[in-house]
């Protein structure tokens, strides 16, 4: 019959900034995980259009990914997004890959659909 063995526990502290975090009972084997994630970490501020850029470009531009973003947050699908706008299913297709723009009169009718500022559509 094996023994179980124990990895040893360590005691970490991190600092961030001001903040000073302590985490005890940290089992060795997790430790270098940690520390080459906090060595990539940088304390300046990252927009979410830097984050979310590859998705954006993907999407086929900001307008065409925040569309989407919310079409698919509020759980609608093309058709009842094109149905409640009154429009073909097609264009709303064309919108969302980047192939049509949206105009602000469309901005301001989307905005109201999602309750969002209609700027986020432009």
């Amino acid at each position: 019959m094996s023994a179980l063995t124990k990895m040893p526990l360590t005691e970490v502290q991190v600092w961030l900034g001001k903040n000073t975090r302590r985490y005890t009972r940290v089992p060795a084997g997790r430790i270098k995980p940690i520390l080459i994630w906090l060595k990539h970490y940088e304390e300046k501020p990252v927009s979410w259009r830097e984050l979310a850029g590859p998705r954006i470009k993907a999407a086929g531009g900001e307008a065409a990914y925040m569309l989407k973003a919310a079409r698919k947050r509020a759980g609608m699908t093309q058709m009842q997004l094109a149905k409640s706008l009154e429009m073909p299913q097609g264009n709303i297709s064309q919108i969302e890959s980047g192939k049509r723009p949206i105009g602000k009169a469309l901005a301001k009718r989307l905005a109201k659909i999602f309750n969002l500022d209609y700027r986020v559509f432009l």
